[in-house]
C-alpha cells in the first residue's frame, strides 16, 4: 500500500505544478488520496507542497476515520478488490496512528 500512497502523492504534486492527466475517479483513488493525506498528516511522507515532515493526528485520524466511514456506507456494494483494499489500508494506518502518537510522546518528552 505505502508504494500506491506515495505515487498518488507524487501525482497531486505532479499535478499541482502542471495539467496533467489524471486517473479516473474511482473508490479505489479516493481511498488511496484519503490515505496518502492521513501518511502526510501523520508523518510517513513530507507534505508535498513545503516538504516538511509533521505529525498530526488530529488530521490524520480525521482521515481514518473518513475511509472507515466510507467503507462503512458502500458496504455492500464494492467489489472484492475494493473490500480487500478498505480493509487493508485501515488496518495498516491504524498501525500508523499508534506509532505517530508513541513518537510524538517519545518528542515532548525529550
Amino acid at each position: 500500500m505505502a508504494r500506491l500512497v506515495y505515487n498518488t502523492i507524487m501525482s497531486t504534486q505532479q499535478s499541482a505544478s502542471q495539467d496533467i492527466p489524471l486517473p479516473e475517479p474511482s473508490l479505489l483513488t479516493l481511498v488511496t488520496g484519503l490515505a496518502a493525506q492521513a501518511m502526510v498528516s501523520l508523518g510517513i511522507f513530507p507534505n508535498p507542497i513545503d516538504g516538511q515532515t509533521r505529525i498530526l493526528l488530529h488530521q490524520g485520524k480525521h482521515f481514518i476515520d473518513t475511509i472507515a466511514l466510507l467503507s462503512e456506507k458502500t458496504s455492500g456494494q464494492q467489489t472484492p478488490e475494493e473490500t480487500h483494499t478498505f480493509e487493508n489500508v485501515l488496518h495498516e494506518l491504524s498501525m500508523i496512528y499508534v506509532a505517530a502518537q508513541n513518537e510524538k510522546k517519545n518528542r515532548e518528552s525529550e
